[in-house]
């Protein structure tokens, strides 16, 4: 009687042991997923574009496949989104990113707006072994010290991408005499810092190079300084609304240089309808992508379309989902939620997503489809000589006739 009693607690031992082991298997019931990200202030409307719907959008799609299969849980688990708004602060960024981590114990991070909060995360990744793929990011120093944050990933086409192919498509059209302009976020800064060393190398006049601050509410007189030096090309690195607000004011003074050139925004459909077709003819951007480049391009823009009443923009809203589905075959092809090997197939593996055919080297993206596009006939389009969708309009037309 006593040996039945030892084996009957032996038997219920083990069985308590193997309790919560297949306890966590079977109670890993959906993906989490962490995004601070900015939902007010500047910073809002281009993390809705560029990130946010995207980022929805795939959520749904996930879903309705049932979910993204893990094959350490042998099973499909749906994913959730648990979002905070950093308030376009970069601090509060930093705090609600580690929160999401420490406190949400969320599985995954997807990355706030722009170069500069990405930029202050970027270190967390690292601290705490978790991959992030930032869209939204475009920065010199980043491809410095890629090397000591391996778990960043860059989707975006940087400034030594753009700024050469800027620079040669000013050579081949003829550009003598420019003005360069930025405001002074780290986005700015670099991308000017990049491009005027290579126009002055290429023998091209840069005759005007100052800087404004981020936000800035009357841009004037520093464009009346640029329409006095009579230059070729005006090339600029802004944000959205300071680009609506730069466009807005050179058409009314009648600054109308041959080439015109600025960053983020310009390939936002909302900065196309603002100013209308004939008023946007012309305008150069950076990064490129739209529905003519591919089938599955077009398929998707038309699903976002639908699914959102408004077009995605030209140059991250892609991006943006094509991270994701980044993130989604990884976890697949790893089959485990463990972030380091994760991480890992993120860094070897080229992935087909609607954005192009993704590759990381060095953490870098060297799949973006373009990265200069220019509005003609009311779609923006690759105007790089290597992918060139179309041959560039030079001069850029008058300003219409209000």
């Amino acid at each position: 009687m006593k040996h039945q009693k030892l084996f009957f607690f032996l038997i219920l031992s083990f069985m308590l042991l193997a309790l919560p082991f297949a306890d966590d298997s079977q109670a890993k019931d959906k993906i989490r997923i962490g995004n601070s990200i900015a939902l007010s202030g500047p910073s809002a409307p281009g993390a809705m574009m560029s990130q946010i719907r995207s980022y929805d959008m795939w959520v749904e799609d996930v879903n309705a496949r049932g979910g993204i299969f893990v094959k350490e849980f042998n099973k499909k688990l749906p994913v959730e989104i648990i979002r905070y708004d950093d308030k376009s602060d970069i601090g509060t960024t930093v705090k609600l990113t580690e929160k999401l981590i420490l406190d949400d114990k969320v599985d995954f991070i997807l990355p706030p707006w722009g170069t500069a909060s990405n930029f202050a995360i970027a270190p967390l990744t690292t601290k705490y072994k978790t991959p992030v793929i930032a869209q939204t990011a475009s920065s010199l120093k980043l491809r410095e010290m890629a090397h000591t944050i391996p778990y960043m990933f860059i989707n975006l086409n940087q400034p030594w991408n753009h700024g050469g192919v800027l620079v040669d498509l000013c050579l081949e059209l003829g550009v003598k005499r420019a003005a360069v302009i930025h405001h002074t976020d780290l986005h700015g800064i670099e991308t000017a810092t990049s491009i005027v060393p290579i126009l002055v190398g290429k023998g091209i006049d840069v005759l005007l190079y100052k800087s404004f601050p981020v936000g800035i509410k009357d841009l004037s007189p520093l464009l009346k300084e640029i329409k006095a030096l009579d230059v070729d090309g005006l090339i600029a690195a802004a944000y959205p609304g300071e680009n609506i607000l730069m466009t807005d004011q050179m058409a009314a003074i009648g600054l109308n240089p041959k080439l015109f050139f600025s960053s983020v925004g310009i390939a936002y459909p909302s900065f196309r309808d603002r100013f209308g077709v004939a008023g946007v003819e012309g305008i150069l951007g950076t990064g490129v992508w739209n529905p003519l480049l591919t089938p599955a391009a077009k398929e998707w823009f038309d699903r976002y379309t639908k699914r959102w009443g408004i077009e995605p923009d030209r140059w991250g809203t892609a991006g943006g989902y094509a991270t994701v589905q980044v993130l989604e075959k990884a976890i697949e092809i790893a089959g485990t939620l463990d972030p380091t090997k994760v991480r890992d197939v993120i860094a070897r593996e080229t992935f087909d997503t609607v954005l192009s055919r993704i590759k990381y080297e060095n953490q870098f993206n060297i799949g973006y489809p373009g990265h200069v596009g220019q509005w003609q006939k009311g779609e923006f389009l690759v105007v790089d000589k290597a992918n060139r969708q179309a041959k560039p309009v030079y001069p850029k037309p008058e300003w219409p006739k209000k």
